[in-house]
């Protein structure tokens, strides 16, 4: 194992990680448990470089860590995958030998970039000696303030053969040396009393059997060793004592399947903040075995609580004889308050403890890291909320969380309602779904939901990628078709459902997820979108294998191809548009020049002294022709005139296409108040192209409008409070009036 964890590191070191695969092999090394070495892990700033150049910081490290770096291209994963303690932005992270720190991030020590260069290596340098000092010190050096005088060794059957016979069993009957009690089936319920009695004053363990086997991973007697009086042990003894515990204790005292489980002084809570230590084989137990250790001086000395004088569970006064701490303190021990969230402001909370007339402003303890990655303050607590804890100095409160169990949570998530949850992994065809998160004693919920079961029975394509439409944290809803035990069926629910607010993770508490855009994604199922809109980095965190990797491929060359096809059909159907646009325009300027040939007054044209004449002229003898007597005798033509740039305009337009005769139709429906008729578009003229951009006016104030010639041309006018039209202009679409 040791030559394993060399070549490890001999292929880590200088390594600089951009690669998903790479990343994710790189990640499991960081967990083993039996790495032996230390890591620096190094990031790159926004320009794509680390603080300090990655040679000069493997010269300051040496042989004492592996000295890798990650690239920005790895970052989103990088962050799911290590949560608070991955590096980002040009920081570094300084990673202990072991795992120890995936359930303790303060073992992962962060040195900052705004440093100069010499003082983040020398930061670094530091923090590799301090953790070589801390990993050579024994536990044993810590200084001990109370230890009881522990009882004679006795084991079950010496307890058993001295044991006078009694009407009540007690646990003194299985109490072996020191505070070690192995408990069996028959005193299984006296090991449950005395774990939740409200007055128990000292902290203790369950140790757990491994599965399949009748001892634990645990060592025990090293254990026992490390702590010596300062906790009692509870060693499950057989597994039909662990069946009864596991049913009979509540959630957050179980222990089970080879873990242990630490729990501190209760002074009369109705609920201690225990921790859950998980064992996994019996080379985990000497990390436990320290993790459990510290767990324990931190509680039964000074800085923390001491152990009460009170004796243990077996009934024997295990008190240290008078005098023996003459001269020493004990810690008082924190008694639970009860108190009311007052307020919550962004990333902070305030309570009302007891009845104190300022509130304090408050921490939460035994935060789960997913939690507190994941979760905003406003999701934990809000107004109102009664909370329990502790009110520490003068200003703040502890607060000791009573988090609601899954089962409890969940209870209203029945067959027929639609929920919302979130999105944790998604694939071609499958995608984790998320309904409550994880806590600090239960994992997550979350189930796997297919995508042809998803969309069996609807218009979907059942054998649709879900990637387009699903991306990795997105709050979705879906409607719960079954429900039995673990098992859940889902079906995709209608736009119009109510999705039931999610519940929350502490009594009175808000709801852990926002829901309120949880069917917005519907909308997507039915539009055409391919591979291409899934950001790459999304992409790469589904496929964690070379076939599926072949098969994300192969679909994205196969959707580029249809893409590139359709692309050119539609080139095409272009061309052939803008050929017979062009064909429809040419026909519109012969129907024009034939309208103009044939127009009975054409051949008037030039018989007048004046333009204007001519113009007026040709306004009032065309009227004859557009409209009948009776459209003329319901509204005569109103009385006009001309800006003095009209017929300056009028002139540029004859060097264009304009027909004449459409302008003179245009003026003549502007003069019969028609110029509201769709084909002219009528609306202001604006001080600019955009929408937003006020109306224009004349020198008078009147407002400047416009409407449709033909084609490109425009007619500018005003109407006064008379309702006399003066014609300003007449432009094309580009040109504003000056």
């Amino acid at each position: 194992m040791a030559n394993a964890n060399a070549n490890a590191h001999d292929a880590y070191d200088g390594k600089i990680i951009n690669d998903p695969f790479e990343l994710l092999e790189f990640v499991n090394w960081l967990r083993r448990s039996t790495r032996d070495t230390a890591c620096v892990l190094l990031s790159q700033d926004a320009h794509g470089s680390t603080h300090v150049p990655l040679d000069q910081v493997r010269k300051t490290v040496g042989s004492r860590a592996a000295t890798v770096a990650l690239d920005n291209a790895v970052q989103r994963s990088a962050r799911n995958q290590l949560g608070i303690v991955n590096p980002h932005h040009g920081a570094a992270r300084v990673f202990p030998p072991g795992d120890a720190w995936c359930d303790d991030s303060s073992l992962v020590y962060c040195v900052l970039p705004v440093q100069t260069p010499q003082e983040f290596l020398a930061r670094i340098d530091d923090k590799l000696n301090a953790l070589a000092t801390a990993w050579r010190r024994a536990p044993a050096a810590t200084p001990r303030v109370f230890a009881p005088t522990p009882a004679p060794p006795r084991n079950a059957a010496a307890a058993a053969r001295g044991k006078q016979h009694t009407d009540e069993p007690s646990l003194a009957d299985v109490r072996e040396d020191h505070r070690r009690f192995r408990i069996d089936a028959a005193y299984a319920s006296l090991c449950r009393d005395a774990i939740l009695s409200p007055g128990r004053q000292y902290p203790c363990i369950l140790v757990s059997l491994a599965p399949g086997s009748a001892e634990p991973y645990l060592n025990v007697p090293e254990l026992l060793r490390e702590i010596e009086s300062d906790a009692v042990v509870f060693e499950i003894a057989d597994n039909q004592a662990e069946d009864w515990l596991r049913e009979h204790l509540p959630q957050w005292a179980r222990a089970y399947s080879g873990a242990c489980r630490f729990f501190p002084p209760r002074n009369g809570s109705a609920r201690t903040p225990s921790r859950l230590y998980r064992v996994y084989d019996r080379t985990d137990s000497p990390r436990v075995v320290g993790e459990l250790a510290e767990a324990v001086w931190n509680t039964a000395y000074p800085g923390g609580y001491s152990v009460g004088s009170a004796g243990g569970p077996g009934g024997e006064d295990t008190a240290a004889p008078a005098g023996e701490h003459a001269g020493r303190t004990h810690a008082p021990q924190r008694a639970l308050v009860s108190g009311v969230v007052e307020m919550v402001l962004g990333s902070a909370a305030y309570v009302r403890a007891a009845d104190e007339r300022t509130p304090r402003k408050a921490t939460m303890i035994e935060l789960p890291c997913a939690l507190a990655e994941t979760q905003p303050l406003e999701t934990l607590l809000r107004k109102g909320q009664h909370v329990r804890g502790y009110a520490a100095g003068a200003s703040e409160f502890e607060i000791v969380p009573e988090w609601n169990s899954p089962e409890t949570a969940l209870r209203a998530y029945v067959p027929g309602v639609t929920v919302a949850g979130r999105v944790t992994y998604v694939c071609e065809d499958m995608l984790k779904f998320m309904v409550y998160p994880a806590l600090v004693d239960s994992p997550a919920v979350e189930i796997v939901v297919r995508g042809p079961d998803l969309f069996a029975g609807t218009a979907v394509n059942a054998n649709a990628d879900m990637r387009p439409v699903f991306s990795h944290g997105a709050t979705i809803a879906l409607h719960i078709e079954e429900r039995d035990a673990g098992e859940w069926l889902f079906s995709l629910p209608s736009p119009a459902d109510t999705v039931i607010e999610p519940p929350s993770v502490l009594p009175e508490g808000p709801a852990w997820l926002p829901a309120a855009d949880a069917l917005a994604y519907l909308s997507r199922l039915h539009m055409h979108s391919t591979l291409a809109d899934v950001p790459v980095e999304s992409l790469l965190e589904t496929v964690d294998s070379v076939p599926s990797a072949q098969t994300t491929i192969r679909t994205m060359h196969r959707q580029l191809t249809e893409a590139q096809t359709e692309n050119r059909r539609l080139e095409q159907a272009n061309e052939q548009l803008r050929a017979d646009n062009a064909d429809l325009v040419k026909r519109n300027r012969e129907y024009e020049k034939s309208i103009a040939e044939t127009n009975p007054l054409a051949v008037f044209g030039g018989r007048f002294a004046s333009a204007r004449e001519e113009l007026d002229w040709q306004l009032r003898a065309q009227s004859l022709l557009q409209f009948t007597v009776e459209e003329r005798g319901r509204r005569p033509l109103a009385q006009w005139s001309y800006g003095g740039g009209f017929f300056d305009s009028l002139g540029e337009c004859k060097h264009g296409n304009m027909s004449r005769w459409s302008l003179i139709r245009t003026m003549l429906l502007v003069l019969a108040g028609k110029e509201t008729l769709s084909g002219l578009r009528h609306h202001q003229l604006r001080a600019g192209r955009g929408g937003d951009n006020p109306g224009r006016k004349d020198a008078h104030g009147n407002t400047i409008y416009r409407c449709n010639v033909h084609g490109q041309y425009r007619l500018h006018f005003t109407r006064d409070g008379a309702e006399r039209v003066t014609f300003l202009s007449v432009n094309t679409h580009g040109d504003l009036l000056l």
